[in-house]
């Protein structure tokens, strides 16, 4: 077999000098000529993008120095098997260009022995270095995201497990325990093998085995928690049914509370249709702590004000959903804490859009067996607004005062409607405010003093009716 058959660039020489310059222009994206001491005689542009990066002062040059620091051993290991082989394996080098990042290429040389030239046949890896870097980029996000959700997990069953109620992972099928924390495993007293492979209706009682049944599938096939009480291993236990999805499978938490006996009797006695009517009453009810802080709501409340779920209500104040917000809640709270209930206080409701709907509340506030205010809320519509009568002596006084024109100049005239417009706000304020002189200087805008000043100047100061709230 010839060496032409083995090599087949010696073929080559039998090209015109045109053929060979078009044949390497179209092999490759940038091809570089050069004499044996690797001194740059031309360039030939297959990619024209790279026409533009002013590569065509390279002519003159050694190769060396075209390329970045950490190339230059590999365009002399380049050179070198040229000569010695004909023509070098491929190499990825980067040259240099001035002001912007090297640009990586692949590289190969051939050796032309009868013209003693050298030619570099460049292959632009900036495309492939580009979705290396991407590659890169999402692999390091993917692993963060890991590191992430690994830390997240690790909290979770640290929580899981310090977690003072007994608490458990059931799956939505089969209602097997997947995992239990350490209060769950004192609480049934088993071995954790035991335990997990279980199915939590084992421990339950026939007679709430259905009810269970259902309240878990419900809470499987929706997204929101579900409540329900049921005898589990001999005790009264409070069960709070959260789902959730994990790794593509459909799973259930389940936290427990023991009932307390005071509790057990309220629940299991008759109670419980108490407690079931009030939350599906038509009328609106909250139960907060002394200071106004909401505790619980039923459902006619939360669909008043336009919030669905309870527990976007916990520990907000009454206040933001009255209409005089503050003013409202401390007359009542005032009055709480004098005669413990009050009846058919007047005013509005605020829903979460902004409307205001028109009710009367009537409030309890009660010690045992926890401290706490039940409000009761009644929409009434326009009929809450009352036309206030003013009496015989206003009446007298609107008589009298068009009777003054024409005796009195007009400014004389204004002073006195001014004082009887003021007489009947304060009137109105006090009114609102049941005699509460803070909460009516509250809403007249005015200071304590300026209100107790014109009390005294329209003769409406009663000493014995103060019922004033301290700042």
């Amino acid at each position: 077999m010839s060496s032409a058959t083995l090599n087949p660039l010696l073929h080559i020489g039998s090209l015109a000098p045109q053929e060979v310059a078009t044949v390497i222009q179209a092999g490759s994206d940038l091809a570089i000529v050069m004499d044996e001491q690797a001194i740059i005689l031309g360039l030939a542009f297959g990619n024209s993008e790279l026409y533009s990066k002013n590569l065509q002062a390279w002519v003159g040059q050694n190769w060396e120095e075209t390329v970045s620091l950490e190339s230059r051993i590999k365009v002399q290991t380049l050179i070198k098997d040229a000569k010695e082989l004909g023509a070098s394996r491929l190499r990825q080098i980067n040259i240099a260009i001035p002001g912007a990042t090297d640009l990586p290429f692949l590289c190969g040389t051939i050796y032309l022995p009868s013209s003693k030239r050298i030619v570099a046949l460049y292959r632009d890896l900036h495309e492939v270095s580009l979705l290396q870097q991407r590659l890169i980029d999402a692999q390091q996000t993917i692993d963060l995201n890991y590191a992430r959700l690994r830390e997240m997990e690790t909290r979770n069953r640290i929580l899981f497990q310090i977690a003072a109620s007994e608490n458990i992972i059931i799956d939505s099928v089969h209602f097997k325990i997947l995992e239990a924390n350490t209060q769950f495993v004192g609480m049934v007293g088993e071995p954790i093998k035991k335990i997990i492979g279980k199915s939590f209706l084992d421990y339950l009682a026939k007679k709430d085995l259905a009810a269970v049944r259902e309240a878990l599938t419900k809470a499987s096939y929706g997204s929101e928690k579900i409540e329900f009480n049921a005898s589990f291993n001999s005790s009264n236990i409070f069960f709070i049914a959260a789902p959730f999805r994990n790794a593509n499978q459909s799973l259930i938490l389940l936290a427990f509370k023991a009932i307390q006996n005071n509790e057990i009797a309220g629940i299991n006695g008759s109670q419980t249709l108490a407690l079931f009517a009030l939350e599906n009453s038509a009328d609106a009810f909250v139960v907060t702590d002394l200071k106004g802080l909401i505790i619980s709501t039923n459902h006619a409340f939360r669909k008043m004000i336009m919030v669905e779920k309870p527990d976007q209500l916990l520990h907000e104040s009454l206040e933001i959903w009255l209409e005089r917000a503050s003013i409202d809640l401390k007359v009542m709270l005032s009055n709480l804490q004098t005669e413990r209930s009050i009846k058919l206080f007047t005013t509005a409701i605020r829903d979460a859009f902004g409307a205001f709907h028109p009710v009367e509340i009537s409030a309890s506030a009660m010690t045992s067996p926890k401290a706490c205010i039940g409000f009761s809320i009644r929409e009434v519509g326009s009929r809450i607004r009352p036309h206030y009568q003013f009496g015989e002596g206003i009446s007298r006084s609107n008589e009298e005062l068009t009777q003054l024109v024409g005796r009195l100049p007009l400014k004389k005239i204004l002073n006195e409607t001014t004082d009887l417009i003021e007489e009947l706000c304060i009137k109105a304020a006090l009114d609102l405010s049941r005699g509460n002189r803070v909460a009516a200087s509250e809403m007249l805008g005015v200071s304590r003093q300026s209100l107790y000043i014109k009390l005294r100047k329209f003769g409406l100061n009663d000493p014995s009716k103060e019922n004033d709230l301290e700042p």
